[in-house]
């Protein structure tokens, strides 16, 4: 192994990166604000010490992917994972969510919940019952309110959306969210997603909104949110946060 020095940002993108399984590589670059020189110079860094899979992976056309290994991955989690490498099934979810939360919250640590924590919090699910939704993200505003997230790209079966969002619902009321966001890709993935709360009572829970995945997206990131010494709170009132937001 070629002996490097890792400073705070490699440890911050580290630390996000095993939060979130991995990434392509030019959501490593966005993440950090360089370029995709800079981010595979970074990312072989972390290859030569070990913390990343040295597998050149493209589970999808595009760029190569960079996850860290079991062993890096548990260690700054705090807990026990299984192997994981992105796969064709996973790698469009899985990017999109990890664009959110770059989008949201910066290189800022504290103020995401991935699923992957998420997850580890549920625990094992006993025999027969189960298993309680689990919320692509959860994340505090700049007012420290805390919403749960999802993210939608495709149009599923009606009945499976309705079944999906009251359960996301569910969820969100017993963990004190004080929202719930869907990021939606496209219209007629917003449709669904409408008709799914028309035929819900979701009163008496929290907030339920409706945002244009690819408007926050397209957001600029200021500089200053990807510096990893300082938590920072985008600017804007929650709904700002959310992107364009409409009520559910």
């Amino acid at each position: 192994m070629t002996r490097h020095i890792l400073g705070a940002r490699d440890m911050t993108g580290l630390t996000i990166l095993a939060q979130m399984y991995g990434a392509p590589m030019d959501l490593v670059a966005s993440m950090h604000s360089v370029s995709m020189r800079s981010a595979y110079r970074m990312a072989q860094r972390w290859r030569d010490t070990g913390m990343v899979s040295g597998l050149n992976v493209r589970p999808v056309p595009g760029p190569a992917w960079v996850f860290p290994t079991r062993t890096t991955a548990e260690s700054l989690l705090g807990f026990e994972v299984r192997h994981w490498a992105p796969s064709p099934k996973q790698a469009a979810h899985v990017a999109a969510v990890f664009a959110v939360r770059t989008a949201l919250t910066g290189l800022d640590l504290d103020r995401w919940t991935s699923e992957r924590v998420l997850h580890s919090e549920v625990g094992a699910t006993e025999a027969g019952k189960r298993r309680p939704h689990i919320h692509h993200g959860r994340y505090s505003t700049r007012s420290g309110e805390l919403w749960a997230v999802q993210v939608e790209l495709i149009r599923k079966a009606p009945s499976v959306t309705k079944s999906a969002m009251y359960r996301a619902f569910q969820a969100a009321q017993a963990a004190g969210c004080d929202g719930l966001v869907f990021y939606c890709r496209g219209e007629p993935v917003k449709r669904a997603v409408r008709e799914a709360a028309a035929g819900l009572d979701l009163t008496g829970g929290p907030r339920m909104r409706l945002a244009d995945l690819d408007e926050l997206l397209a957001r600029p990131v200021s500089p200053a949110e990807q510096r990893p010494d300082l938590t920072v709170i985008p600017g804007g009132a929650a709904t700002a946060e959310h992107g364009k937001a409409a009520s559910l």
